[in-house]
């Protein structure tokens, strides 16, 4: 067999095994997009489907009128959105300190930085919570912004981009009389946003998927977030104010909404995103 021959097993090989892991994660997709449009008697059908057979929004009038995702869903929007932002800003921040040239103390704070990372937050849970709670922030929305605002990928990954910017463009701008938040905010960032894409990625599908912070610190129905008004909406039976049951249209439905954000982002972000991970990574 010929090094030609042997190149093209394995490239066609290695094509089949790619679509079958992506479509062990397309179908299950295309069945809940599918059952989320079906009505409440064909969603309770046990096979597998691609299309529905009745087009219905039954399941997203359920969902928002009977159910009321709509408070969850804002909720959520305003937790995601302001913990991204400020997670964003913290760590960019903090990697331009860190991207600086040699300062007293430096040593000692990327330790300070980088020794979070080996604490997973469940061994943390208790002493967290107990903080939280003489900070007044129990029952809050407030609380779940400041869970985890910085991290340690967050901010080496932009160290690693701030490092990258030329030192005579930082001169230029202090010859001009340009200070540090000026320095940062007009050269620094905007030559990182690959970077900052890649951040605000990874920061706010974490944010909108969170699920933990939310069961530790939410009390009140009126304060639940996206995922436990979810998790409540698939385990539950009689979740409405009436004693119907919910359909697995309305299931599916919440599952939608719950997924359709991050694609978008992702689509949006895309070039931003592999681009951070291939660049601001490794250096040369």
């Amino acid at each position: 067999m010929t090094t030609t021959t042997g190149r093209k097993i394995f490239v066609v090989a290695n094509n089949l095994f790619l679509i079958f892991i992506a479509l062990t994660m397309v179908l299950p997709l295309l069945n809940v997009l599918s059952v989320s449009f079906t009505t409440d008697l064909e969603s309770y059908e046990t096979t597998i489907k691609l299309f529905p057979r009745e087009f219905s929004l039954d399941g997203y009038r359920t969902l928002f009128q009977r159910v009321a995702i709509l408070t969850p869903l804002i909720n959520n929007i305003i937790v995601t959105m302001a913990g991204t932002f400020l997670h964003v800003l913290f760590c960019a921040m903090a990697g331009y300190v860190l991207a600086k040239s040699n300062f007293p103390g430096k040593v000692a704070l990327m330790l300070f930085v980088i020794i979070p990372m080996m604490i997973p937050f469940e061994l943390i849970i208790i002493p967290f919570y107990v903080t939280m709670k003489k900070l007044g922030l129990i029952d809050t929305l407030s609380s779940l912004i400041v869970t985890q605002v910085v991290s340690t990928f967050g901010i080496l990954l932009i160290k690693n981009y701030f490092e990258e910017v030329p030192k005579s463009l930082e001169e230029a701008a202090i010859i001009d009389g340009a200070g540090e938040f000026t320095i940062f905010f007009r050269v620094f960032f905007p030559l990182a946003l690959p970077g900052i894409a890649t951040i605000t990625i990874f920061e706010f599908v974490s944010r909108w998927n969170h699920f933990l912070s939310a069961v530790l610190f939410i009390n009140s129905p009126e304060k639940y977030t996206l995922q436990i008004a979810l998790r409540s909406l698939v385990i539950s039976q009689e979740l409405t104010s009436t004693t119907q049951s919910v359909a697995n249209n309305t299931r599916m439905a919440g599952i939608v909404i719950a997924v359709l954000p991050l694609v978008l982002m992702y689509v949006f972000l895309q070039k931003y995103f592999i681009k951070g991970l291939k660049v601001g990574a490794v250096k040369e």
